[in-house]
């Protein structure tokens, strides 16, 4: 028996080392290989993995103290990493320190992601600090932190400055009125920003004036989020006035602010002349029938907006016929979202008749309605002429077998639609033999999902058999359905996600 020295790690040929590293993931590479010694170093640099290492997501990886230090040591000299995702590792004013060095000497970091951490002001004014010397990060995302107003300030004072981050995103801080004065007071003068969010703070309507007297005279930023803010008719008063000053926002997120007819008003007043919003966000507010009627107004001129999203309002028949009434007419809008509202037979009617004759919308969202076999006839119909709607959701309403038939008959000749979505109604049987059959020919439904019906085996079947013969469609989960062990719905040849 020889006393054999087992080579050391460090001298093994490259092709080795190559091999032991294919073994082990980015983390392990960046934190126990760089550095280690300089001959690892050039191994790594020219290992295909490690130049391919343009995102790395380090989410819920439970970074303790060592391996931040280590990963901080190894990224300031990287030259391939893009993107860096660090959400639930629990980052705080006592570690962020490693993270400002990565910024501080990195040249090739453009985005930073620091989710769900501990990070208050302190931490704030460390990164900030380490940002006045970065020339390369566009983008930094710290929703939900703690940086509270003083943070938000440090911010601020950066961007009086910096010329290269294009996206703050601050949601979930604990940012009130006066945090959002020190971000307004900035964006008077910033020229780079083009993306603010803010959502989930506490603005009121002395923030919200901060706001809109900066949006005057900005003419960088292009996406304003101020959803969850609870900012009320007032504060959306204050900014409809800027408006039609404003040259540079193309959207505008305004979901869940105790929006009421009287702000709907405002909004669309100021809708009339703005040449230059697109994406218009109003989900989860009061917005009724009469409110709609004066967004339908300006729809009317309107020449820009192309997604609109009214989700959880309080949109009944009545406001659907408002609605109705300009699609026929609008040439802009593409995405209408209508989910969870009071939308039934008659209101499904009028948007029916719209869509016959509408020419540019390509998503239709209804989930959540209450609508029924009666009115979808009206709506198949309505496929039959259309030749731009590529996604329609009618999922959680009340459609059963007659419905599905008047909808297979219209997917039989209809050649846009990609996308169809009719989960959780009263599908059964009888219906589903005839959507079968109609997918025996229809070659452009792309998506179908069937999830919680009460399709059997047999109909099952019916749909699995037909999925043979249509190479194109691939049909979401049935397991949701009254299904028996028998129906293998996770054949490849299926296409059943």
């Amino acid at each position: 028996m020889t006393n054999e020295i087992p080579p050391c790690l460090a001298t093994l040929p490259i092709e080795l080392v190559y091999r032991i590293l294919d073994q082990l993931d980015e983390l392990i590479i960046l934190t126990s290989v760089r550095n280690v010694c300089k001959r690892f170093n050039v191994i790594t640099d020219s290992y295909y993995r490690y130049q391919t290492f343009t995102k790395v997501d380090l989410s819920s990886k439970r970074l303790d103290e060592r391996t931040l230090r280590n990963l901080s040591d190894a990224l300031q000299t990287n030259l391939t990493i893009e993107s860096l995702t660090f959400h639930y590792n629990h980052i705080n004013d006592g570690n962020v320190h490693y993270i400002a060095n990565i910024l501080r000497n990195n040249l090739t970091l453009t985005v930073l992601n620091l989710y769900c951490g501990q990070i208050s002001c302190v931490g704030a004014q460390c990164l900030t600090n380490a940002l006045k010397d970065n020339h390369t990060l566009k983008i930094i995302d710290l929703f939900d932190n703690q940086i509270n107003n003083e943070g938000a300030r440090c911010f601020a004072d950066l961007l009086q400055n910096n010329e290269t981050l294009l996206a703050l995103n601050l949601p979930l801080n604990n940012i009130d009125d006066e945090g959002v004065e020190y971000l307004a007071n900035m964006l008077e003068t910033n020229k780079t920003l083009t993306k603010l969010d803010l959502h989930q703070n506490k603005i009121g309507f002395r923030g919200s004036q901060a706001l809109s007297r900066a949006l005057q005279c900005n003419t960088t930023l292009v996406e304003l989020n101020l959803n969850v803010c609870k900012i009320g008719d007032l504060a959306v008063q204050q900014l409809s006035m800027i408006l039609p000053k404003n040259k540079t926002l193309i959207t505008l997120n305004l979901q869940a602010n105790d929006i009421h007819d009287e702000g709907m008003q405002d909004l669309a007043n100021a809708l009339k002349i703005n040449t230059t919003l697109q994406t218009l966000g109003l989900q989860m507010n009061r917005i009724g029938s009469l409110g709609i009627q004066h967004l339908a107004d300006a729809l009317e001129s309107n020449t820009t907006i192309t997604i609109v999203d009214l989700q959880g309002n309080q949109i009944d028949n009545e406001a659907a016929s408002y609605l109705a009434k300009v699609l026929e007419k609008n040439r802009t809008v593409t995405t209408l979202n209508l989910r969870a509202n009071l939308i039934g037979n008659d209101g499904l009617k009028y948007l029916a008749k719209a869509l016959a004759s509408n020419t540019t919308l390509t998503h239709m969202i209804l989930s959540i309605n209450q609508i029924e076999d009666e009115s979808v006839k009206h709506l198949a119909y309505a496929l039959l002429t259309n030749s731009t709607l590529t996604v329609l959701n009618l999922q959680k309403n009340k459609i059963g077998c007659k419905g599905l038939l008047y909808l297979s008959n219209a997917l039989q000749t209809n050649t846009s639609l990609k996308c169809l979505n009719l989960r959780d109604n009263y599908l059964r049987d009888k219906g589903i033999k005839f959507l079968a059959n109609a997918l025996q020919t229809n070659r452009t439904l792309e998506s179908l999902d069937l999830d919680m019906n009460e399709i059997s085996d047999q109909s099952a079947q019916y749909l699995l058999d037909a999925l043979q013969n249509n190479m194109v469609i691939t049909l979401s989960s049935l397991i949701s359905n009254t299904l028996s062990f028998n129906i293998d719905t996770n054949k490849a040849e299926y296409r059943v996600q």
